[in-house]
């Protein structure tokens, strides 16, 4: 008996999936740090650009709704041109999922299987995801429906132990703006900016899928509302904790905090805990990335995007394996590059340039309807 596919989700599927997606990488590397104490007001007001950038993704979905963003590049600027856009923005959802397996990757080789190879995880989480996509993006919604709870609850818990075993220091939030906006300014342009929140750009493959699209940019807002929140808790926590200092410098801010507790000489070892959350979380930003290139890849060459999972899952195991010769390169590549180069072209600029050309398309379009009436 084959499995069901499915291509829909519902409302608080895709709430799930963004709050997910956002939290994903962004709680295993350290976030906003160059606004030093001042990290969690950087992501606070970064949020808020995530919520602008959330409603103008939304604004130009609906301007042709129904479809995704790369049918919208195909009708903005023709079949070629389009191509060309989308065959650009398939390379970039790609190679930003192998960079986030990187960090999964790193992450697990440095705390648990530190003797198995990153190449054998790389290939046992690429396993799920194209087990889980080829059912559909609905299973990936459902699944997160699942583990959401526990996602809140250890993150939840985790702050909790912090606090009572008193390792939490307040006043290493202070001074709050000794240096006025600048230091914040800068941890939030382009780092913040471009790093979690405007990895939304995914969702304009995503979105179209959700069966009540009218209420999309209302739960939409909520997710990124809600995940603005949650980071700059865990930023408070980090900072409380390991100071801005000893934050910026640990390769995994939020296991460094993790190891600090030691309750009633038994509750140890949270970090495993927290890699858990970060692990679930990775799977899925993982799986909402590698499925947005894939939808480009059906759209472009008219085939069907499950015929194209098991091969590109290959290549995005690979690449996130020879991306970089070790971790601090890796990360020293994301902070200088990436940013710059592919995160604003993909994430602001072409979506600024097709605003423009659809709003123009779709009058003279609905002029001619009317004069034909």
């Amino acid at each position: 008996m084959k499995p069901k596919l499915t291509e829909k989700i519902s409302l608080w599927q895709l709430f799930i999936l963004i709050f997910v997606f956002e939290i994903g990488s962004a709680v295993v590397v350290d976030i906003g740090s160059e606004a030093k104490q001042d990290a969690w007001i950087a992501i606070l007001l970064a949020s808020g650009i995530g919520i602008a950038l959330i409603i103008f993704y939304v604004f130009i979905l609906k301007k042709k709704e129904g479809l995704n963003l790369f049918e919208i590049l195909a009708f903005c600027f023709g079949k070629y041109i389009g191509k060309l856009l989308s065959l650009l923005y398939i390379i970039y959802f790609f190679y930003i999922a192998a960079r986030v397996m990187r960090d999964f990757g790193e992450l697990i080789v440095s705390t648990i299987f530190e003797v198995t190879p990153i190449e054998i995880l790389s290939i046992t989480i690429m396993l799920v995801i194209i087990y889980m996509l080829y059912l559909g993006i609905e299973v990936l919604g459902r699944t997160s429906e699942i583990f959401l709870p526990y996602v809140f609850l250890f993150i939840l818990l985790v702050g909790s132990f912090i606090l009572f075993t008193g390792e939490m220091h307040f006043n290493n939030l202070r001074p709050i703006m000794a240096d006025g906006f600048g230091p914040i300014i800068k941890g939030i342009f382009p780092s913040l900016m471009t790093f979690p929140f405007g990895e939304l750009v995914a969702f304009m493959v995503i979105i179209p899928y959700v069966t009540q699209f009218k209420n999309a940019k209302k739960v939409s807002i909520y997710a990124v509302s809600f995940t603005g929140l949650m980071l700059s808790f865990t930023s408070v926590i980090l900072i409380a904790t390991l100071g801005a200092e000893m934050k910026g410098r640990a390769t995994f801010p939020l296991l460094s905090a993790a190891r600090e507790i030691s309750l009633l000489h038994f509750i140890e070892r949270v970090d495993l805990v927290v890699v858990f959350v970060v692990m679930f979380g990775i799977i899925v930003k993982v799986s909402i990335l590698f499925f947005a290139g894939l939808k480009g890849l059906e759209h472009v060459f008219s085939i069907p995007y499950r015929m194209f999972i098991f091969p590109m899952a290959t290549i995005v195991a690979y690449i996130s394996i020879i991306i970089s010769h070790n971790f601090a390169e890796h990360i020293q590549e994301g902070l200088k590059f990436v940013p710059f180069y592919l995160h604003l072209p993909f994430q602001y600029v072409i979506p600024m340039l097709i605003t423009p050309i659809l709003l123009w398309k779709t009058s003279r379009k609905a002029k001619k309807v009317k004069s034909n009436e």
